[in-house]
């Protein structure tokens, strides 16, 4: 009778340890420094192998300017780095990394008009593309971005840099 009892604990435990090595929901976080597209990743994963996945994007207007001027960023420095994991689903550990992390500024304004503006101008000066990538995704200059838009008759409440933070 013991040696039942036995066998049963360690089955359960072996169970129990089991789950928690095999079984855990992951937040993967991806950034573009180029153009300043997020996305967050969710993942139930089972021995790292994801059975279901969430995708949440948060695009920004350089990117959604570089769409419509035809010069989409690929995200060749796409960062990206394990928010959170959740092993077995209930302990968070490994990494778990708290804090603020993605904030949204004000509404943009940009829009399907404004998209049609930029997209225009695109297509009267031609030499834009070339100086967009130039400018924005090369040196960095995110000040250009104001100019475009300035130049396209957009009207817009947007930062220089997207803000992002890293919990700790």
């Amino acid at each position: 009778m013991k040696s039942k009892n036995l066998i049963r604990v360690v089955c359960f435990l072996l169970v129990g340890v089991t789950w928690f090595v095999a079984v855990d929901w992951s937040w993967f976080v991806h950034d573009c420094p180029d153009c300043g597209h997020g996305e967050d990743i969710m993942q139930y994963r089972l021995l790292t192998f994801p059975l279901h996945e969430t995708v949440n994007e948060f695009p920004c207007v350089t990117q959604q300017v570089a769409t419509d001027l035809g010069v989409s960023c690929s995200h060749p420095s796409m960062e990206s780095w394990h928010k959170h994991r959740w092993w077995g689903l209930i302990y968070c550990k490994s990494p778990c990394i708290n804090g603020i992390y993605r904030l949204t500024g004000p509404d943009t304004g940009y829009d399907e008009a404004a998209s049609a503006k930029v997209a225009a101008l695109a297509e009267s000066d031609p030499s834009l593309k070339d100086e967009f990538v130039q400018r924005i995704f090369r040196e960095q200059d995110h000040t250009f971005l104001r100019i475009v838009l300035d130049r396209a008759g957009v009207k817009h409440t947007i930062q220089e840099k997207p803000i992002t933070m890293h919990g700790s």
